[in-house]
């Protein structure tokens, strides 16, 4: 415990690996109120793979900004 308070416990991987699951989640909700708010149309088959390359695109760059940090963190860890 005094570890975690004198900051030599780093805590924030586990606080990103919450994060990204949350973000992960939140995703596909996000994509389906912004098309919503802007009512367009999802009766034609192009614009649902429109969609679906939208929703691939924004988790992996979810991913891509979580372990971003993730790398960060194991690299501060590892020289210190």
């Amino acid at each position: 415990m005094i570890d975690f308070f004198n900051f030599n416990t780093i805590i924030t991987p586990y606080i990103i690996s919450f994060v990204y699951i949350f973000g992960a989640v939140a995703v596909p909700f996000i994509v389906y109120y912004f098309f919503k708010k802007y009512k367009f149309e999802i009766n034609n088959a192009k614009f649902r793979l429109y969609i679906f390359i939208i929703f691939i695109f924004l988790e992996l760059f979810w991913r891509i900004f979580c372990e971003f940090f993730m790398v960060y963190f194991k690299i501060y860890l590892a020289l210190s």
